[in-house]
């Protein structure tokens, strides 16, 4: 018969918490967010004391202001923080990252006048450049310029020569303002940008911004402007494109990145998809996130396909409009020869495989020759059938049946050593007459 342990009232008292060593409960505390570890600072004098190490030692630091409750003590919270974890460290202790975020600062800020705000903030920023910051990223919020000047924030922000990685957000509502970006910025070590919410833009300003950053490796930004926008850098090798609802499709977005091995481009906007031009022609890699895709996207679509046709590994993920009520292909458009991938090594598509796209691609891997492995997944849109009265026949998949008996996916890994001919075999009788290329 078992019996259950007798409790030992002994052993429910043992603090093991405390009996870790300091230097693992400074790891321990360095991993939390900064409020999470500071609440530790009430149970005893020795947390307290190991909270402060934390701050002082501590290669990485985030001031969040939305850590705490949106009330009117926040702003002030949040400069009390900002004073005694960043303000009050050694400078004998180097700052490799800092991340600060300001929305509940700003909307429940202390501070009433534009003085105030700016003595507040450069002496965060000075802090920032005497601790020889590496790795900085600002988060802020849309209303705050209205009280701080971007090109204030701007001018701090670039006077940190130790920079290699940069992420702004939400500080670009106003770029439409004169010379917003400094002249003469000096952040020869930066390889990393990402920029946010880049509204009302002059193209001129991010390419001066960009001819001033020699070691740019990585560029990642958010289109939302209405203008013709343009990108020109010598040194950039992955461009991360974002184009929000903003843009409208008759402004094409032009391209000239020499040096581009890796372009990512994703659009989440309902205006149709811009033309994007590209003088790219040292890339290998693509990937295509591309959203709310109409029928006069076709274009568009293509045209960008071939801009880059040389790359050796494609990723596409495609998702027509609810609003289309009958199926096209995407992937071409109509009366123009599709495009041609003589270096493409690797396909990966994920979309709705009805009858014209699943041609589509069937075309497109005639035109791949040095292709080695496919895979294809089909994405039901299923979501508006009913209520726009889609016939979800038109919209069912027509990839060949796989080994698990459905049409969902299809993976080939070995189209180099002769799964081509099989593939192009089920392929073929997959096509329906009207749509047969005479190579399918």
């Amino acid at each position: 018969m078992a019996t259950s342990e007798p409790s030992d009232p002994i052993l429910h008292q043992i603090d093991r918490l405390s009996s870790l060593p300091d230097e693992l409960l400074v790891t321990i505390l360095s991993l939390l967010p900064i409020r999470a570890a500071g609440r530790t600072s009430v149970l005893s004098r020795r947390f307290r004391h190991l909270c402060e190490i934390v701050w002082e030692t501590s290669p990485s630091l985030e001031l969040i202001s939305r850590d705490f409750p949106p009330c009117r003590t926040a702003g002030a919270h949040f400069v009390t923080m900002a004073k005694q974890i960043l303000l009050s460290r050694s400078p004998s202790q180097p700052l490799s990252s800092l991340r600060i975020e300001l929305e509940r600062f700003f909307r429940f800020s202390p501070y009433r006048t534009k003085p105030s705000f700016l003595k507040f903030f450069n002496s965060l920023y000075d802090k920032a450049r005497s601790l020889g910051v590496r790795h900085l990223t600002i988060e802020g919020c849309t209303f705050s310029f209205s009280i701080l000047p971007t090109c204030s924030i701007l001018s701090l922000i670039f006077s940190i020569t130790t920079l290699q990685s940069l992420s702004l957000s939400g500080l670009f509502d106003d770029w439409h303002q004169n010379s917003v970006i400094p002249f003469g910025v000096t952040l020869t070590n930066l390889k990393n940008l990402s920029i946010q919410t880049y509204y009302s833009a002059d193209p001129a300003q991010l390419n001066r911004l960009l001819s001033q950053l020699p070691s740019l490796e990585v560029l990642s930004i958010q289109h939302d402007s209405p203008h013709v926008f343009s990108l020109s850098s010598q040194t950039i090798k992955q461009l991360n494109l974002f184009i929000s609802k903003y843009c409208p499709a008759h402004n094409p977005v032009e391209l000239s990145l020499p040096s581009l091995e890796l372009l990512q481009v994703e659009n989440y906007g309902t205006l149709g998809l811009p033309h994007i031009r590209a003088d790219i022609p040292s890339l290998r890699k693509a990937v295509l996130h591309l959203n709310f895709l109409r029928q006069n996207d076709c274009s568009a679509v293509a045209g960008l396909l071939n801009s880059i046709s040389h790359a050796q590994e494609l990723i596409l993920h495609l998702k027509e409009s609810d609003y289309e009520l009958d199926p096209f292909p995407i992937l071409l458009e109509p009366g123009r020869e599709p495009p041609k991938f003589p270096n493409l090594k690797h396909l990966e598509g994920a979309m709705c495989f009805h009858e014209h796209n699943f041609q589509a691609i069937v075309s497109l891997l005639h035109h791949s020759p040095a292709l080695q492995s496919l895979k294809l997944v089909h994405k039901a849109l299923f979501s508006m059938a009913r209520k726009r009265k889609r016939k979800r026949d038109d919209w069912r998949s027509m990839l060949p049946q796989n080994a698990d008996g459905n049409r969902n996916y299809v993976h080939l890994t070995n189209l180099h050593l002769g799964q081509r001919r099989e593939f192009m075999k089920l392929a073929g009788k997959q096509c329906t007459p009207k749509l047969v290329q005479p190579h399918c």
